[in-house]
């Protein structure tokens, strides 16, 4: 009898050791395992830190303080406060939101073929040229064309463009847009630009959604477009950043969703 007993309390010993074993501390009787200490010092290995006994004992001293800290809030109520609580439902937001993208982004990645034809586009788009462009903006057809017979009897541009011109930013300089893309312009502009030359006045007004433009194109350069191994990665994250809101968007679409009035 006495023999069973003893070596039901070394079993029970035993059990207690290997309990222990898994915890790195206990505080006020909440036990600190092991495990979280591990995904705590996996998650210093991934950032290019090193899992040694000193990296060991500091993250395990934070825990410590973690609970300390969890506690002593719990006995103050800290958690009922508003503002607490908004923090803590934001934050809470922000993890399962950053999760779930991850997540989707994991199951639907963008490819290659889809970063290269992004690339392709973008280059079409944008060109191989450069135009350092001036205008003289004004609000109506009739304006533009005075203007416009203005330069052809041998009127100074820029000195048109600070007369007339409505558009506050240039004008001042003479109408001067500096180094551009035609990209950079609204269509109707960027069309024109890209079939002047250098010195060249628009033969005709430009209509577009901000007024009437006199166009002159005061010099052209060559400007070689970026290679697709140094913008793959920028493309890369554009195209990601697109696929997760285009994901929201279709969580919206297919959800039911009923709003207070």
């Amino acid at each position: 009898m006495k023999k069973i007993k003893l070596l039901t309390a070394l079993a029970l010993a035993s059990a207690a050791f290997a309990v222990s074993a898994q915890n790195i501390a206990t505080v006020n009787g909440k036990p600190i395992p092991k495990s979280l200490q591990d995904e705590w010092v996996a998650q210093l290995v991934a950032n290019g830190g090193k899992d040694t006994p000193e990296a060991r004992r500091q993250i395990t001293e934070n825990l410590v303080a973690n609970a300390l800290v969890e506690q002593e809030a719990a006995k103050r109520k800290i958690s009922d406060d508003p503002k607490v609580k908004f923090a803590l439902d934001y934050a809470k937001f922000r993890i399962l939101q950053e999760a779930l993208l991850r997540d989707e982004m994991a199951k639907h990645p963008v490819s290659e073929k889809e970063i290269k034809a992004r690339y392709e586009e973008e280059k079409a788009a944008l060109g191989n040229k450069e135009y350092e462009v001036s205008h003289i903006l004004v609000k109506d057809q009739k304006t533009a064309e005075n203007i416009e017979k203005k330069l052809a009897a041998g009127g100074n541009f820029a000195a048109l463009a600070k007369e007339f011109s409505v558009d506050t930013g240039a004008k001042e300089n003479g109408g001067d847009l500096g180094w551009n893309r035609p990209a950079v312009f609204v269509k109707p502009f960027a069309d024109a630009v890209k079939n002047m030359k250098k010195g060249e006045i628009s033969k005709a007004p430009v209509k577009t959604e901000f007024g009437w433009h006199i166009i002159k194109v005061n010099d052209v350069k060559e400007v070689p477009f970026p290679t697709y191994d140094s913008v793959k990665d920028q493309i890369r994250e554009g195209l990601e950043l697109k696929k997760q809101q285009n994901f929201l968007n279709e969580l919206m679409k297919t959800n039911k969703i009923e709003y207070g009035k």
